[in-house]
């Protein structure tokens, strides 16, 4: 009976693992929420192998450990361990997301802002929520180890496609992936396995899209193009969680401490 715990799990690409894993009545999955959404309320109604755990912020570090306690009580009925944890949780700051790195202001408030809305849920979140559920995937059969990492990070893509901004963002994803790596250098004796997983270009936006993010699409298809010329657009949730779950399914010790692309992975 494997146990998931997936962060961020109200909308996006959190929920549609809820979503996916949950068809499987053996699995046992702990929805990790700030807030559920009406979706999340629903699905967790049909399928009682959903479990939601509210004020699960990811940002706080007495939320993320209250989160985790109350994981050990749901899980205690069975192995009383968790087998995956996916660190899903992702935030941006949209007023500093389009400024290159030559618009870091000489203020030291001012830079904090720039920097930690991306940081404090990738880095600080990632660490404080491995942390916290660590004791539990200690006793879990399959001991893995999740985060949900971004092409953005990765630095050949970068100079190949022009993109100056998202600064913040690409930074937090690559102390992440960093992050992810030295988890898997400390945790392999204990025969824990940890990854970094880029998601691909997903289309999770749930209502009509206004104009300029139509636009701000259609810039971004256009310098994704420069190092990937045969990109058709945006994947939607469902092929992103499936392709995930398989690299998911396959990490090994071999693997451990990664960055893959869910898209390219080969089994």
């Amino acid at each position: 009976m494997p146990s998931y715990a997936i962060t961020g799990a109200s909308k996006g690409i959190g929920r549609e693992f809820v979503r996916q894993l949950a068809q499987s009545p053996s699995n046992t999955i702990l929805a990790l929420v700030r807030s559920p959404s009406p979706a999340l309320l629903a699905l967790a109604q049909s399928h009682p192998n959903i479990h939601i755990i509210k004020n699960a912020d990811t940002t706080d570090p007495s939320s993320v450990l209250a989160a985790a306690r109350e994981a050990s009580q749901i899980l205690g009925d069975s192995s009383g361990g968790l087998d995956v944890l996916i660190h899903n949780a992702n935030s941006v700051n949209l007023d500093t997301f389009a400024l290159p790195p030559s618009k870091v202001p000489f203020d030291l408030e001012a830079t904090r802002t720039f920097y930690e809305v991306p940081a404090r849920t990738a880095i600080w979140g990632g660490a404080w929520t491995t942390n916290a559920f660590l004791p539990l995937i200690e006793k879990g059969q399959l001991k893995k180890i999740v985060h949900i990492t971004s092409t953005m990070a990765d630095t050949d893509f970068i100079l190949g496609s022009g993109i100056d901004y998202a600064l913040a963002y690409a930074i937090a994803k690559a102390g992440m992936n960093v992050q992810v790596a030295k988890y898997a250098a400390e945790l392999a004796p204990k025969g824990i396995k940890t990854l970094s997983l880029c998601p691909g270009w997903v289309d999770t936006w749930e209502s009509p899209k206004p104009p300029q993010l139509v636009e701000a699409e259609e810039l971004m298809l256009a310098q994704f193009r420069k190092v990937e010329p045969d990109l058709k657009g945006q994947i939607s949730v469902q092929e992103s969680v499936s392709q995930q779950l398989k690299v998911i399914d396959a990490l090994d010790a071999a693997r451990s401490g990664t960055v893959i692309k869910a898209r390219d992975f080969k089994a």
